[in-house]
Order: C-alpha cells, then structure tokens, then sequence
C-alpha cells in the first residue's frame, strides 16, 4: 500500500449519475468528468448535470448534487491501496463515496452535503487539495 499524499483537484461543477434507456453521445474529450456504464442489467452516465438536463428525455433516474474529487496524479496498475486508504478515511468520517476508475487515474464522487467534510479529510492525510471549476 502506498502511503504518500498526492495532489487532489476538487472539481466544482455539480455532477450527477442517471440510469439512461440508451447510450448518448458523449463529447470525445472534455475539461468536466463524463463516465458512460453499459452493462447487462443498466445504462449509468456520470456527467456534470447541466448536460443531464440536455438529454432529460433519455433518464430514468437521477440524483444530482455530487462534487468530483480527482486524484490528480498517474497511478501504476501496480500500486496498492491508494483508493483504499482515501475511501477509508472517508468512511471513518461518515463520509460515503461514488467511486470512478480510468485507466490513469481515480475520481470520487462526493455529495455537495459532504464536500467540505470531505477536502478537509483530504487536507489532514496530507494531500494538497485545489479547488477547479473544470479540468485543466
């Protein structure tokens, strides 16, 4: 496990997750966090909520009200622990998490209520937190 803080952006912008009937279109890339789940039983989009309310004909169900939290540093598949230590000291604080993996790095969803609670977790273990509106 890996014991060494690494710098956190917190992404501003309101997110929200939606079960969807169907896939849509998504932007190639972008400065927000877009996170497309097809599985058997679901479709879920992670997305900032201004773009939900473009595609509202295509939700289920939402909730909204979710900040991003990006470990800003590239992990090697090969290092234990990282995910696990932030989400326990989360946990410890009553702190509850949407997890997000891509292939170089984590981001936590972290409900607005929670938010504060949360970077100042993050600022006591260590890790050096700056608040964005987008992704630089």
């Amino acid at each position: 496990m890996t014991n060494n803080s690494f710098p956190i952006l917190h992404l501003q912008t309101e997110h929200s997750i939606a079960k969807l009937k169907e896939p849509v279109a998504l932007p190639a890339k972008s400065n927000q966090l877009y996170n497309l789940s097809v599985t058997v039983d679901e479709i879920s989009l992670i997305a900032p909520t201004q773009f939900l309310r473009s595609i509202k004909s295509q939700i289920i169900k939402e909730e909204n009200g979710w900040h991003i939290i990006k470990f800003d540093q590239v992990f090697q598949f090969k290092e234990i622990g990282v995910l696990a230590a932030v989400a326990a000291r989360l946990a410890e604080h009553d702190i509850s998490i949407l997890a997000v993996s891509t292939f170089n790095t984590d981001y936590l969803m972290i409900q607005q209520t929670q938010i504060g609670k949360a970077l100042m977790q993050m600022r006591a273990a260590g890790h050096q937190v700056t608040s964005v509106h987008q992704l630089g």
